[in-house]
């Protein structure tokens, strides 16, 4: 199938508006897999663009956690992809890929600038994404990400799994963990930012169970933005 960036651009104007806020707005997104229905959700700053774009791994849990509206302010939208199979890496990559190349297509949307993000276990499936389509990933960004799933996945990991996929992916890598937390969480940030080749790993504060997730997610927030506008 065709990823992120190939393929005729799609008039944003053919989705429907949903939501709105200040300075913001909601979309549709829907496409298939495999004849299967794949839904997400695009929000995105009122910008007549073209403007960077992060997908996120993980499901509504991404929606409800994270401060998209945040991005949007700062001028990068983002796409969630609604959680049709929970548990299943491989049904979630197929996901992101073809909401991706979706995205991707819009008018809205610099379909030179898709980055791939993920939150705890989001992450894992972000990175077996950037693995796979190296050159159409402009940047990933990983908070506290736990690989621990990566035993149950079947996507044609090399030998070493999931970190030896890492050294795959050439682009740059933000992995944001907190001081305190899991030590599974802790030591899954360190390697992944020793085993991508461009990667840099930020320690923001005590961590979401210290000083409140909320403010947390604002602090990694301003890194992605920086991030972003660095790539």
């Amino acid at each position: 199938m065709d990823i992120f960036r190939h393929g005729e651009k799609r008039a944003e104007r053919e989705a429907e508006e949903v939501l709105d806020g200040a300075g913001w707005h909601e979309l549709p997104v829907r496409c298939e897999r495999d004849g299967r229905e794949v839904r997400a959700r695009l929000l995105a700053p009122d910008d007549p663009g073209p403007l960077p774009v992060i997908m996120w791994a993980g499901g509504d849990d991404v929606a409800v956690k994270l401060p998209l509206e945040e991005l949007a302010a700062h001028g990068v939208a983002s796409c969630v992809i609604e959680d049709a199979a929970p548990g299943t890496a491989v049904r979630a990559l197929e996901d992101l890929e073809a909401a991706s190349d979706a995205v991707g297509r819009l008018d809205l949307i610099d379909n030179c600038r898709v980055f791939l993000a993920g939150a705890g276990r989001g992450g894992f499936v972000a990175t077996m994404a950037a693995a796979r389509h190296p050159r159409d990933v402009s940047g990933l960004v990983l908070l506290s990400p736990d690989f621990s799933v990566a035993g149950a996945a079947d996507a044609g990991e090399s030998a070493d799994g999931i970190w030896g996929d890492m050294r795959r992916y050439r682009g740059p890598v933000l992995v944001c963990r907190g001081e305190v937390g899991s030590h599974r969480a802790f030591d899954d940030a360190r390697r992944a930012a020793e085993e991508f080749p461009n990667a840099r790993l930020v320690t923001l504060g005590e961590g979401p169970r210290v000083v409140g997730e909320a403010m947390w997610l604002s602090h990694a927030v301003d890194e992605v933005v920086r991030f972003i506008r660095e790539a």
